[in-house]
């Protein structure tokens, strides 16, 4: 408000100036002018000699010091006059961009409907504590992370996911903190609350990462860090050759870098605005970067290109054993395994209303299956290689059938009980519908290699890879293998990008130049471990977050260029005596003004 009151006065003034031309005094009012105007920056000037660092607010003191030395009190008004507006267009640049961030805060309310001894009250959000049961009705917001324990209803997650349509929520499902319920009536069970909350961490990390610095920034600085005493030294060698004190001033008017200066952040700060509203959440300029320069892109398999919700689909019997038998011994097996996989034999048992006892030394086997005990009965459930290290022989029928499931993209589990074969359990991942559409917009942008990784055989892993139109498929991989294969694939000439479900990849996305978690909303290892966290499980996020990486690495170098094309121009012409202390002064701020409609592309 200061900046707006003394920006008006100021303009004032230098109207009412030519009124008193023709009684002259109109050099004492463009004196006073240029003195408040530039107090600021002539401050500036002070505490950079004691920093003994010359940043541009000191530059630009200078310059309307210059300006009062040779008696030219108007450019040095006008000088201070249009930056101070350029800053206010700067403030504003950077306001707008963190709107995403204020409408989060918006978001989520200040107070919650909680039941305490039986009766409702109204509670500031910083006195709900962890397990209070919270009221929310129709068309209001969520307060608080947690766990529906009574009603139901349809929740618009979109300040969270970006994405709009409504979901549907019900009894034990998850809501966050900062979402709406459109109908609806949700009792829910306080599991996060305020800046613990999947909202709060979002905030936190935006505010976090618009505030970080990206190596072409620190580009940026450096260039303006040896630029300033160049420029100076210039001034210097003007002065000597043209012995005219208003050229030599002229040029230092001109040659401030601030547009260089601004180049970077502006752009960065609108970017990862910009992809917060649309649940990609960005936590630094660097990654911005990065993704703008990679050529590998890696994705796990399952629960990234798959929905990560196998499903049994056959159960092939051999010897004496019934479906019910095979499948209660494989669900004793995966009882306790917490593999995906476990979730579908575990299922297809609730299903069939088999009662699955505890099993006895259960032993999970690495990258092949599982062997447990139960009743004094060995079941061993797993690959083929499991089998093998346990001597226990199958037929070629066995082995032709399991090839062919494997060629069509399945996985088959072998079941074994007391040392004999008794079935086949076929299970299948559903893949995501627009994953095949995701991997040709990321090599129509010029991606050249992607990469699968998968815990699955080769033949299924393959078999799905030339479905999705991946280059490179890297099967039987256990977790601590894909951590070693993403080592493998960094270097100095490409950036690689790793895109997992956040959770059993989180020691593989964090090897990676930028590791991307898919569905992230609710889980803090998710939001931690990854560099990029998208809210929701769409994969059309990935060839948008790698667009917005490569037009923001694009404006910052438009910036980049625009404030040193000027710079250089606008010093030529002033050394030359072409360019007016007054001139000087409107081409020192024009780069500015330019960078910030450049920077404002970004937002649309």
């Amino acid at each position: 408000m200061y900046e707006i009151i003394q920006l008006i006065i100021v303009g004032i003034l230098i109207i009412s100036s030519y009124g008193f031309h023709f009684i002259q005094h109109d050099s004492l009012i463009f004196l006073f002018s240029a003195l408040w105007c530039g107090y600021s920056f002539i401050k500036a000037i002070y505490l950079s000699i004691r920093s003994r660092f010359i940043d541009a607010d000191a530059f630009m003191g200078l310059g309307i010091l210059g300006t009062i030395f040779i008696s030219e009190y108007m450019a040095g008004t006008i000088i201070g006059f249009l930056v101070l507006i350029s800053r206010l267009v700067e403030d504003f640049t950077t306001e707008k961009s963190k709107t995403a961030i204020q409408n989060l805060i918006k978001a989520a309310p200040k107070t919650a409907q909680v039941i305490k001894d039986g009766q409702e009250i109204e509670t500031e959000i910083e006195h709900v504590n962890l397990k209070d049961i919270v009221i929310v009705r129709n068309g209001e917001k969520i307060p608080v992370d947690g766990r529906i324990i009574n009603g139901s209803g349809s929740v618009n997650q979109a300040t969270i996911t970006g994405e709009s349509v409504p979901v549907e929520k019900n009894i034990n499902d998850t809501v966050y903190a900062g979402t709406i319920v459109d109908s609806g009536f949700l009792q829910i069970e306080t599991e996060r609350v305020g800046r613990d909350s999947t909202f709060g961490k979002i905030v936190r990390l935006i505010e976090e990462a618009q505030s970080s610095k990206a190596p072409v920034q620190k580009v940026a600085d450096v260039f303006t860090n040896y630029f300033t005493p160049i420029v100076l030294m210039l001034v210097l060698i003007t002065f000597l050759i043209t012995r005219n004190f208003r050229i030599a001033i002229t040029v230092l008017v001109v040659a401030c870098p601030c547009a260089v200066a601004l180049a970077t952040p502006l752009a960065f700060v609108a970017a990862i605005g910009k992809a917060s509203r649309k649940g990609i959440l960005i936590k630094g300029g660097i990654y911005l970067e990065n993704l703008s320069k990679t050529k590998t892109i890696v994705f796990d398999k399952t629960g990234t290109l798959t929905l990560g919700e196998p499903k049994v689909i056959e159960i092939k019997q051999y010897g004496t054993h019934n479906q019910s038998e095979i499948i209660e011994c494989a669900a004793i097996a995966e009882k306790f395994s917490g593999h995906p996989l476990s979730k579908a034999i575990l299922g297809k048992a609730a299903e069939l209303n088999i009662s699955v006892p505890d099993p006895k030394n259960f032993q999970v086997v690495k990258g092949k299956g599982v062997i447990a005990e139960c009743f004094d009965r060995k079941i061993i459930l797993g690959s083929r290689d499991l089998l093998k290290d346990e001597k226990i022989n199958f037929p070629a029928e066995i082995n032709d059938y399991m090839e062919k499931l494997e060629l069509d993209g399945k996985t088959p589990l072998i079941v074994a009980h007391d040392g004999d074969i008794c079935g086949v359990i076929t299970v299948s991942d559903v893949i995501r519908p627009n994953a095949r559409e995701t991997m040709f917009k990321l090599k129509e942008m010029g991606i050249k290699r992607l990469i699968m990784l998968t815990g699955d055989n080769e033949r299924t892993g393959r078999a799905i890879g030339e479905l999705l139109g991946i280059d490179e498929v890297y099967a039987d991989m256990l977790p601590e293998e894909k951590v070693e294969q993403i080592k493998s694939f960094l270097s100095k000439d490409d950036k690689i990008v790793m895109v997992g479900d956040g959770v059993n990849d989180a020691p593989a996305l964090t090897q990676a130049d930028v590791g991307i978690a898919m569905g992230a909303a609710g889980t803090d290892v998710a939001i931690e471990s990854s560099n990029i966290a998208l809210m929701g499980d769409d994969l059309s996020k990935i060839p948008e977050a790698v667009l917005l990486g490569k037009r923001t690495f694009r404006t910052i170098k438009q910036n980049i260029t625009l404030g040193m094309t000027f710079n250089i121009i606008g010093m030529g012409l002033a050394a030359t005596g072409i360019l007016s202390p007054m001139a000087a002064a409107v081409a020192h701020v024009l780069p500015d003004f330019l960078v910030f409609l450049n920077s404002s592309k970004l937002f649309k």
